[in-house]
């Protein structure tokens, strides 16, 4: 958004109602409706597509949601009709909404509750997630419907999802079945917040160059602990992370073009532990670990750990993301934490990179569904719609301008006062929940104009610094779908697969299990607890994916 007629958007308007190639009626969902006739209502609602407002005086509508409200502004609203988004929302669509929240802490009990009483409101926003078998059990159960018959009547977002097949591919059932709203990250840029991580200022110490590839990481590890960077006479610089989820020290393995996990290999399915790559990468691993030059606690480091390691300056690069590099400038004295543009194999080799946030084009959280009792379909697509609008991503992802941001002179937003500089002390994050919630508590396509307001300069330089270095994604495994028998058929052996990978992970980095043995146990116990038979099923459900568009 480079121009400042891009955010001069008029308050209500008409927008493109011509029907998008894509998703035809024959692909639809098992509930969908593609076979009936449409109705005399119906047929004078479509020349009304894409123009607003939808509901007038003399014609007026209240849409019913039920929804989850999170906890940063549960104190500060009755319900998201206190908020300026909303209120406007009503203003253009000439919609009213009526708000039922969950009590903060109670989402589960009360979702719950909701739907054992069968009292339904016309949509839905909570995590029921992806397009995969969650949504397809609240289909099944009666509670929520496949919308893909009505998606003319949301033309900018059929028209969204239609026009990329990775989005496609990726929001649909194997038989075509839309039934989320999602938040999308269309622009690479707003997914790109995760990776290596390392002081700069250690690195201007012992006179060294950021690292670009695991060679180059390991002299600089040496280095730290031979010229005692921190000072404390002790050789305790390291490479720190965890053994399990976010920040893991086997991330390290995508230098190599390996992984620890299910993942593609030349189009096909296969296991990271079974690779030539995993061998190598995990053998600079343990080398790494044997040296000391990795965090030895790394097993049992929690999220706190882990941040503890930083803030009393043993720690000194790792797998982050870029509030933690935001976070340990600030609180460590003296430091400059920046992100490694890219963290290549031994001699340059390419890296690959198995972190899906760079691939999954929407998120499976904030996301709106339309339940079998709304009696306005129709215009439930379009109200949603506008959301997708020009207008409508510009209003959830900033604001009004004027009221929420400004716009420079170069034709950037930026925010106002209204939500950096709060009389009541209240944060920025939480300020813009009040007025311009998209993304983080309702549905929207996030813009890197959003991000570049919300985020601070060292938070944003890691997202550019990222998103201009993103490694080879190709391996990574789609969000596929899988039918109840494929489930019934592997969950037990998945279990068991993912129990003994967690525990041979440790085992390799600590030289308990020996490298060699990969081949000679490893990979024969994998078979043995079933890693073929998922496989199989995996080939299968990914063959039918790709074929979806």
């Amino acid at each position: 958004m480079k121009k400042r007629a891009a955010l001069s958007i008029l308050l209500a308007g008409t927008m493109l109602a011509a029907s998008i190639a894509g998703c035809s009626s024959s692909n639809s969902g098992s509930n969908s409706s593609s076979n009936v006739q449409p109705s005399q209502s119906q047929i004078e609602l479509k020349d009304k597509i894409g123009q607003y407002p939808i509901a007038t005086p003399e014609e007026p509508l209240t849409l019913k949601i039920w929804s989850t409200m999170g906890d940063i502004i549960a104190n500060d609203i009755k319900d998201f009709n206190d908020i300026l988004a909303f209120q406007e929302m009503e203003k253009r669509t000439g919609v009213h909404i009526e708000w039922t929240h969950a009590v903060s802490g109670q989402d589960t009990e009360s979702f719950n509750l909701m739907l054992a009483s069968r009292d339904l409101p016309d949509l839905i926003r909570n995590n029921i997630g992806s397009a995969g078998k969650e949504a397809i059990k609240y289909v099944q159960e009666d509670v929520i419907i496949d919308f893909a018959p009505y998606l003319d009547y949301a033309p900018n977002f059929k028209k969204i999802v239609t026009e990329d097949a990775d989005l496609y591919r990726q929001l649909s059932d194997d038989n075509g079945g839309i039934y989320i709203f999602p938040s999308l990250n269309k622009d690479p840029g707003t997914r790109a917040y995760r990776g290596f991580i390392i002081r700069q200022d250690w690195l201007d110490k012992v006179g060294m160059s950021m690292p670009t590839n695991t060679d180059e990481l390991y002299e600089v590890l040496k280095a730290w602990q031979e010229k005692d960077v921190n000072g404390n006479g002790l050789k305790d610089e390291v490479f720190s992370g965890r053994g399990d989820t976010d920040f893991m020290i086997y991330n390290l393995l995508w230098c190599f073009g390996a992984n620890y996990k299910f993942q593609l290999q030349d189009g096909k399915v296969t296991h990271g532990l079974l690779t030539d790559e995993f061998k190598e990468g995990m053998a600079y691993i343990a080398k790494l670990y044997s040296e000391g030059l990795i965090d030895q606690d790394y097993l049992t480091n929690d999220t706190s750990k882990w941040e503890s390691k930083f803030i009393s300056e043993t720690a000194g690069a790792a797998y982050g993301i870029a509030s933690r590099v935001d976070k340990f400038t600030k609180n460590v004295p003296g430091s400059t934490f920046l992100p490694i543009p890219i963290l290549n194999g031994p001699g340059g080799r390419p890296a690959k990179t198995f972190d899906d946030t760079l691939t999954n084009i929407y998120k499976t959280q904030q996301t709106v569904c339309i339940t079998t009792a709304n009696k306005n379909i129709e215009k439930s697509m379009m109200w949603m719609d506008y959301i997708y609008s020009p207008e409508g991503e510009v209003l959830f992802n900033l604001g009004v301008e004027g009221v929420s941001y400004e716009v420079d002179s170069e034709g950037n937003p930026h925010y106002t006062e209204a939500l950096t500089n709060d009389p009541q002390g209240r944060p920025q994050n939480q300020m813009q929940l009040l007025y311009a919630p998209g993304g983080s508590q309702w549905p929207v396509n996030v813009t890197m104009e959003a991000v570049m307001c919300q985020k601070t300069p060292i938070e944003l330089n890691c997202f550019q610094t990222y998103a201009a270095n993103i490694p080879d994604t190709s391996d990574v495994m789609p969000p596929f779908t899988l039918t109840e028998d494929e489930m019934a058929s592997i969950t037990s052996k998945k279990t068991d697969v993912e129990t003994y990978v967690t525990e041979v992970l440790g085992s390799l980095a600590i030289g308990k299990v020996s490298i060699d043995e990969i081949d000679t146990v490893v990979i024969p116990r994998l078979k043995q607890l079933g890693v073929d038979d998922i496989i199989q099923v995996y080939q299968g459900a990914y063959e039918r994916y790709m074929a979806k568009a």
